[in-house]
């Protein structure tokens, strides 16, 4: 199986699917990660990771999707938005939702800055993401 046959719009929708869900999962539920807490703030690096990932694998779903046929530019731009906005949601859900979770302005801030390196990231593979599509 090729990369091209993995980056088809089903395996890349189920992808986005599991992977958003985790993220949520791991947003809501009563899960103990553990982490050095003697490092402050180093949950900010799990959330800057997680969102570095998930603005990529919605950015991948966007791109390759041949059913919308989207540019570079948009797919980036959507993958951003739908990050910011799942971030947001999911620190909002946390306040109202549950007791055990708190929401933090600076969960948004790390998911805001995984958004943005993963956008850079891409910017710097753009020219090969192109090809690749075009390919």
């Amino acid at each position: 199986m090729g990369i091209k046959s993995l980056l088809a719009h089903k395996n890349l929708l189920v992808l986005v699917l599991a992977y958003t869900t985790l993220i949520g999962w791991l947003s809501l539920a009563k899960v103990h990660i553990p982490i050095d807490s003697s490092i402050q703030g180093s949950d900010k690096v799990g959330h800057l990771l997680a969102y570095f990932v998930f603005t990529i694998v919605w950015f991948l779903f966007f791109f390759f999707s041949e059913k919308q046929n989207r540019s570079f530019a948009q797919s980036l731009m959507w993958a951003g938005i739908l990050a910011f906005l799942f971030g947001i949601l999911m620190e909002f859900f946390q306040a109202i939702l549950t007791s055990y979770r708190s929401s933090e302005w600076y969960d948004v801030l790390a998911n805001t800055s995984g958004i943005i390196f993963a956008a850079i990231v891409l910017k710097m593979l753009q020219n090969k993401l192109v090809r690749f599509k075009r390919a």
